[in-house]
């Protein structure tokens, strides 16, 4: 009997390291394929027109100008460029909160992540104290991170809400973004669980829960629940 029971717990924690590990290489290719995609569509893209200025560069080097004029979109062309490499890099390398509050670090990464005239963040934030860890804090920032990341990058939102609250012992962050591209789903929680792994496993990590629905802006809501 105890070696039946045996081979079934051994079998039993085989399975679930499986099923572990399975995701986590889900959420690792996941990760990789968005930021490949990314460093594709902003960074080899924009590189390819500055070398296309510097060949007419070469070859308009005798009119002054159209040398003047290129020059002037060559000036251009970098600040989105280097627009692009400081974008990417916040993504990677989310604000430092090790010396500051919570509160005071989503301010920051708002502040950071924001694009006036074309995605403007409000931010409303909870005054109360949070007993939350450093590694708490880390996953919660991360997802707020990827989630206004998502709503530039996907749904062409011009507005971006993220509030934080606390409401009976639990501390409720919402991220809200008046898009369309999910304006056409009446229930975009069934897609949005199953494609957002590496939110959803990060929220699992720490105990908490995400789900998401359509906002109150036509575009949509992620709801993150964490008990304190």
């Amino acid at each position: 009997m105890f070696g039946f029971l045996r081979k079934r717990f051994i079998f039993s924690f085989k399975t679930f390291e499986k099923k572990v590990a399975d995701s986590a290489m889900e959420i690792s290719e996941q990760m990789i394929n968005e930021m490949g995609a990314e460093v594709h569509d902003d960074l080899i893209q924009k590189l390819s027109v500055f070398r296309l200025y510097i060949d007419r560069l070469e070859r308009a080097y005798k009119d002054s100008d159209e040398v003047l004029l290129l020059t002037s979109k060559m000036n251009a062309e970098y600040k989105s460029l280097n627009d692009s490499v400081r974008r990417i890099s916040r993504r990677l390398m989310p604000v430092n909160f090790e010396t500051d509050t919570f509160q005071s670090s989503i301010v920051i990464l708002c502040q950071n992540m924001e694009r006036p005239g074309t995605a403007n963040i409000h931010l409303e934030l909870t005054e109360a104290s949070l007993g939350i860890g450093q590694r708490t804090a880390h996953f919660l920032l991360r997802i707020i991170q990827e989630l206004i990341h998502n709503a530039q990058r996907h749904s062409s939102a011009w507005h971006i809400w993220v509030r934080v609250t606390v409401n009976d012992d639990k501390l409720l962050i919402e991220v809200e973004d008046d898009g369309t591209s999910l304006s056409s789903q009446s229930n975009p929680n069934e897609i949005l669980t199953v494609k957002r792994n590496s939110l959803r496993m990060r929220a699992l990590s720490i105990g908490a829960t995400i789900s998401y629905q359509l906002g109150n802006n036509k575009g949509l809501m992620a709801k993150i629940v964490l008990p304190l």
